[in-house]
């Protein structure tokens, strides 16, 4: 396989160690503007790591459609919405510890699994790489509607509940509007 180089796999490892320190950043910051902002730092890791399996137009719409639209659209909503009574709710004290624990040894575990079972890539992955189809539009295409056709309606479907859910929770309560108008 091409591209396999130590420099390669360096890059990759980078670029994976940034996506990941990006999602625990986002996570973890109580400030929602830091981290929507960690947010797309996380998105330009992924696509980097895209572009290293030679999927040119997935990474080329994972920067243009995630961290351009998307991220804007979460930057104006958490400002629009940035009331008192968002503030993120945690555990705290010795159940906030052992519920961090068990979450933590959880997620190890699964990222054990996964590196105990990708220790080799199949050989028609590797062919799809090497000539380079992985990720163009055209095998893109092909196997979203032929082989995954009913999961993408699915997802359609979710992402449309989520979008109605939005809107449902930005759009001011009764009680809210009328303190605003009590002011």
């Amino acid at each position: 396989m091409e591209g396999t180089g130590p420099v390669e796999a360096l890059l990759f490892w980078l670029f994976a160690l940034l996506t990941v320190g990006g999602s625990l950043f986002v996570i973890t910051r109580r400030n929602l503007v830091a981290a929507t902002m960690g947010l797309v730092g996380t998105f330009f890791a992924i696509a980097a790591v895209y572009v290293m399996l030679f999927a040119h137009f997935l990474a080329a719409i994972q920067v243009l459609v995630y961290a351009g639209a998307v991220m804007v659209l979460f930057v104006f909503v958490v400002m629009i919405l940035n009331r008192e009574e968002d503030e993120p709710w945690a555990l705290s004290g010795l159940a906030g510890k052992g519920v961090a624990t068990v979450a933590l040894v959880y997620l190890l575990v699964r990222v054990g699994q996964v590196l105990w079972r990708v220790r080799e890539a199949a050989p028609a992955a590797l062919e799809a790489v090497n000539g380079h189809e992985f990720g163009t539009t055209r095998a893109l295409g092909s196997t979203l509607f032929r082989s995954y056709l009913f999961p993408f309606e699915a997802v359609s479907v979710v992402l449309l509940v989520a979008v109605v859910g939005a809107i449902a929770v930005a759009r001011p309560t009764r009680r809210h509007a009328e303190q605003e108008d009590a002011r």
